[in-house]
């Protein structure tokens, strides 16, 4: 069990502790305009965000709310009485103060309040599709995976089925033997259930269990189960099952986790096992992190993962697929590996994030903030082939574009971020941070890279967007 605890360090982007307390959200600098007189009256520099007057004037701790003015991404540390005034429209005056000011006050972060501006820029967008339903006898259809054959259903009876909508065909293709254990409790808000995951030509599929340890892998050609999946248990609770498919060299393989620290690569036609994480490196940053659930940048040279670590907090890692392919093991060796890991900000006690490529070098992850209590809709887009000094915290990913707004499940087609969460499907600019169209009461649940839609699973049937849209110019 995961409990939260008192918070005595912050942890940087490389995954070192620094000696500042957590709380103050992403792009908060250290140091601020120091050509300004400080609200504690000190000669110092600026340091961390703006203070109410309480908090300014406090002899001890005091813990605070993040307040979101509305301007921007402005946000700033303001104690409980402040909260109040803030709740209700009422301003706030902060200021900035010194180091040794915000360090006698600084408490534990309790909540956000407000909301960074939207910036809107909407125009007419196509709407979604009507629903399809499914044919009769599928019964309950608990997820679906796209191929090029068409979709993929798995029935709550273990039935995988073929779906071609268009030529009204429904084919049972194989039995699935994995099953949520009876006696699963919820993590966290968060249920064991299956999941179904297939190779994009749909020669193979892969059933596991979500916040559990087991799955299968099934070639649908035979229906014959080809490798067993089963991770070490280890917290296996505490994440989505790693897993998901990919192509190297004209040949599938699906990438899984094997214990709670190592992801492998499986041929899934003959369960052999074709990428290692090596054993030997139990020192290494990247044997230190909880893998959860995978993400494949479109083009399947770059890997993504939402782990945490000790104690706990969400730093997803990215790492070079292509690289690891390449050089099997080896890639992973040494103090600067050539599979290129890297670490994303942390968040305290926050995982199971959105998280999407927009290409071979841009990830978007979702939320502001970098403790879970204070989390808030937003998006920060990181080129992960370009490092940038960090200062204290040592180097890390450029954030190229932090915007507010985006929520719920993240996709990405076409240089474009959708999210679908709140009212619906919105489309937002990744660069300028816009939202540049919306689709209400739309909320997709997968992406068909294969035919460029969005297709919302519902308990009756499916409905489908295409991804047309294109970047806004002039």
């Amino acid at each position: 069990m995961l409990h939260r605890a008192g918070i005595e360090y912050s942890v940087g982007w490389n995954g070192t502790t620094g000696g500042r307390p957590c709380g103050n959200p992403p792009g908060t600098p250290l140091r601020g305009d120091t050509t300004k007189a400080l609200a504690c009256g000190h000669d110092a520099p600026a340091y961390g965000l703006p203070v109410c007057e309480h908090i300014r004037t406090a002899t001890d701790e005091v813990d605070f709310s993040i307040h979101y003015t509305g301007h921007g991404l402005e946000h700033q540390r303001i104690c409980a009485l402040c909260r109040e005034e803030a709740q209700h429209g009422r301003p706030v005056t902060t200021g900035r103060i010194c180091e040794d000011c915000s360090d006698t006050s600084y408490g534990s972060v309790v909540d956000s309040v407000g909301r960074p501006e939207t910036i809107d820029a909407s125009r007419p967008v196509p709407g979604a599709g009507p629903q399809v339903p499914f044919p009769a006898d599928t019964g309950t259809v608990l997820d679906l995976a796209p191929t090029e054959r068409g979709l993929l259903l798995l029935a709550a009876d273990g039935r995988i089925l073929l779906w071609d909508a268009e030529a009204g065909s429904c084919t049972h293709l194989a039995t699935t033997g994995v099953s949520v254990p009876a006696d699963a409790e919820p993590w966290n808000g968060h249920d064991k259930a299956l999941r179904l995951h297939a190779s994009r030509n749909g020669r193979f599929a892969a059933v596991a269990v979500d916040f559990g340890r087991t799955g299968e892998v099934i070639g649908l050609t035979t229906g014959a189960v080809t490798a067993v999946l089963e991770n070490d248990g280890y917290h296996s609770e505490t994440v989505p099952c790693s897993l998901l498919f990919t192509e190297h060299a004209g040949r599938d393989a699906v990438l899984h986790r094997t214990r709670w620290n190592r992801i492998a690569g499986t041929d899934p036609a003959t369960g052999e096992p074709v990428l290692l994480m090596p054993e030997s490196e139990k020192e290494a940053a990247w044997a230190h992190s909880f893998h959860g659930a995978l993400h494949l940048s479109p083009g399947g040279t770059r890997l993504a993962s939402d782990t945490w670590l000790w104690h706990p907090l969400g730093q997803p890692v990215t790492w070079d697929l292509a690289r690891w392919f390449a050089d099997g093991e080896s890639a992973w060796h040494g103090e600067q590996p050539a599979v290129e890991f890297r670490r994303l900000p942390p968040c305290e006690y926050h995982w199971n994030r959105p998280m999407v490529w927009l290409d071979e070098a841009r990830i978007v992850l979702g939320g502001l903030g970098d403790d879970d209590e204070a989390v808030v809709p937003g998006a920060r887009v990181f080129d992960v082939t370009r490092m940038v000094d960090l200062g204290v915290h040592g180097s890390g990913p450029d954030e190229t574009a932090t915007f507010g707004g985006p929520e719920g499940r993240f996709f990405a087609a076409d240089g474009l971020l959708y999210s679908a969460g709140g009212p619906g499907l919105e489309i937002w600019d990744p660069t300028s941070g816009a939202r540049i169209g919306s689709v209400p009461g739309f909320h997709p649940t997968h992406h068909d890279t294969v035919r460029r839609e969005l297709v919302q699973l519902t308990a009756d049937g499916v409905r489908r967007r295409p991804t047309t849209e294109s970047l806004p110019t002039g």
